[in-house]
């Protein structure tokens, strides 16, 4: 019978650490990590786009109807005043209810297309 070399041992011992090194490591570096949502752009609070524009309409609808009852107060109290001031009064509404919508309308829009932002990188 012949024994095994020295050396033959050493390098097999050598190989059985190497491995068992390496398989340590592997395990290590592919475990799952959490990271914050400021890293990847993207929220994990499970609240899609589509709940997101909901939101966005739901709020938006609130704030419509608010402004057409203000709308309705102040035209009714234009219409108290005395005919020469009435017309400048109901003018004056007029221009300020539109210019309300047109607020309302962009910032419906704004909410809605912030819903779909998927990261906050650039291209380019």
């Amino acid at each position: 019978m012949q024994h095994a070399r020295p050396n033959r041992l050493r390098r097999a011992v050598a190989f059985v650490v190497l491995a068992a090194l390496l398989g340590l490591v592997s395990l290590t570096l592919s475990q799952c990590t959490m990271v914050g949502d400021n890293l990847t752009g993207v929220g994990v609070s499970g609240v899609g786009p589509t709940s997101c524009v909901k939101q966005c309409n739901d709020l938006y609808s609130v704030l419509y109807n608010i402004e057409q009852k203000r709308h309705a107060t102040d035209v009714e109290a234009c219409q108290n005043l005395p005919q020469p001031y009435k017309a400048d009064c109901l003018a004056s509404e007029d221009a300020r209810h539109t210019a309300a919508q047109t607020q309302l309308g962009n910032g419906k829009i704004d909410c809605q297309n912030n819903c779909h932002r998927q990261g906050s990188g650039s291209a380019g």
